[in-house]
């Protein structure tokens, strides 16, 4: 639905804040924020966060409350995290590439890579077809 551009879009809520429950201790819990919180028509809350300068250990912090959302969207700079993307040609560089945890494998994760420049998302696809994941 949100690769084709077409959310149908019900409200966006910047900054919206949310509870995070302890996987330990139910009673526990701390805040957390979605840069931006869309509902849909057909009542489906998607999470965003915008990353400017992205780092593994940010964004996993942020999956703590992508749990909250029904799908979370990471938006990136198209050239961030170049070391954990995916090869697309037979020849890449002799560079070792970097792996995301298995917590980045879920179905209902995605990014938009953002080119800053041009102002045009050049990739929107699930996070395991765009970045190396562990299996």
């Amino acid at each position: 639905m949100h690769f084709s551009g077409n959310l149908n879009i019900k409200k966006i809520q910047p900054e919206q804040t949310v509870l995070i429950h302890s996987k330990k201790n139910f009673l526990l819990s701390n805040e957390g924020r979605f840069d931006f919180l869309v509902e849909t028509k057909t009542n489906k809350l998607i999470g965003m966060e915008v990353l400017t300068r992205p780092s593994k250990g940010k964004m996993k912090n942020k999956l703590r409350y992508a749990k909250e959302a029904d799908e979370f969207i990471f938006v990136l700079p198209f050239n961030a995290m170049e070391f954990y993307r995916k090869q697309k040609k037979i020849f890449h560089k002799k560079a070792k590439l970097k792996f995301f945890g298995k917590e980045f494998s879920d179905k209902n994760l995605f990014v938009w890579l953002l080119d800053l420049k041009n102002g045009i998302f050049t990739e929107k696809n699930t996070f395991n077809k765009v970045f190396n994941v562990k299996a």
